[in-house]
């Protein structure tokens, strides 16, 4: 089968991780599927992106390629057309036969097409029941999403602990640095723990280099015990994560809006503990489990429980790594299984 994702942009983002994660189940599972992904344009990550497919031997399940001009495109040779927030493209494709529009955006001022886009679309493709219930709230007469999980690879449910350079326990931050995303309650919950000496914070995302950022992390007093990088690459991820394990860390997540939260679930699998808002996605991720759930803004609960996860982090590392069974790829090969043969493709 023959399978056209497109997307605006190259980047090191959720949706390409999930792209990659989709290729390696396929492979792993002996399913008979080539996704050719076309991008708008490379915001920086297209080597990256390249290099990971050759180091994990996909490169005959996986051809990215960048869609030039501003040309219409042939999506009639492709079995399946899968669009991921992009409905600029939707104009440029040949036909919509067995075209479905993919939301991952957490942003609803991006998936306001979803409003708006043909009848003709097959139909809409989310990656969760809690993004499901979102999406029908907010546009309640378009057709009922499927749900598609994200997988999550081996390398992330049998992360290896390895050596490493940290000297101190980590609070880790990786995300966007925007509202959304929650960036400042998180400098804000760092700088409850600035005065321990055992502890330091790491900051994964775009900007986070910027000079507003530094500043902001000087005048907390918090820099001199922080590691600030603007992205890391994809294979580079799971590495991040066995050294966090090793340092008996936490991840941190005060995000306002997810669709599915793949960081969390990644350090989930990995065994690192985490601690994040309680919102919808956040929730099901970890089914509830209030050792790893605090109220957005409620910083005094954040600090407390994170003090517990940190005095019982051998014990909470089983326990959430219990939560993880769920991202398992057999799941998501299941819900895709499921999803050709109901479209007759």
């Amino acid at each position: 089968m023959d399978v056209l994702i497109t997307y605006q942009f190259c980047t090191f983002g959720g949706v390409e991780r999930l792209i990659l994660n989709r290729a390696t189940a396929f492979k792993k599972h002996g399913v008979n599927v080539v996704i050719h992904v076309g991008f708008l344009s490379d915001s920086g990550a297209l080597d990256s992106f390249k290099n990971y497919i050759k180091k994990n031997s996909l490169e005959e399940i996986v051809k990215p390629f960048i869609i030039s001009g501003n040309s219409f495109f042939n999506n009639d040779k492709f079995d399946l057309t899968l669009v991921i927030d992009s409905p600029q493209i939707l104009d440029r494709l040949s036909s919509y036969k067995n075209v479905f529009v993919e939301c991952h955006t957490p942003y609803a001022e991006n998936r306001r097409y979803l409003g708006n886009i043909s009848k003709e679309i097959a139909g809409i493709i989310v990656p969760s029941l809690a993004f499901k219930t979102i999406i029908l709230d907010e546009y309640p007469n378009i057709k009922s999403p499927i749900v598609l999980p994200n997988p999550i690879p081996d390398e992330f449910n049998e992360v290896v602990v390895i050596p490493t350079f940290l000297l101190k326990r980590p609070l880790v931050y990786l995300a966007r640095l925007d509202n959304l995303k929650n960036f400042e309650e998180a400098g804000q919950i760092f700088n409850l723990f600035k005065d321990r000496k055992d502890l330091m914070f790491i900051v994964v995302g775009e900007g986070s280099t910027d000079k507003k950022v530094i500043s902001s992390f000087e005048q907390l007093g918090l820099i001199e015990n922080s590691i600030l990088r603007d992205r890391i690459n994809f294979f580079q991820v799971p590495r991040l994560i066995s050294m966090v394990k090793k340092a008996k860390g936490i991840f941190l997540s005060p995000s306002k809006g997810e669709s599915f939260g793949l960081s969390a679930a990644e350090f989930i699998c990995g065994g690192v503990p985490v601690l994040l808002s309680n919102i919808p996605a956040h929730n099901a991720l970890i089914d509830n489990d209030k050792h790893f759930l605090y109220e957005l803004g409620d910083k005094k609960s954040a600090k407390l429980k994170i003090e517990k996860i940190l005095e019982n982090w051998d014990s909470l590392s089983k326990s959430v790594s219990k939560h993880g069974h769920k991202f398992k790829d057999k799941f998501f090969i299941e819900a895709w299984s499921n999803f050709i043969k109901s479209q007759g493709i």
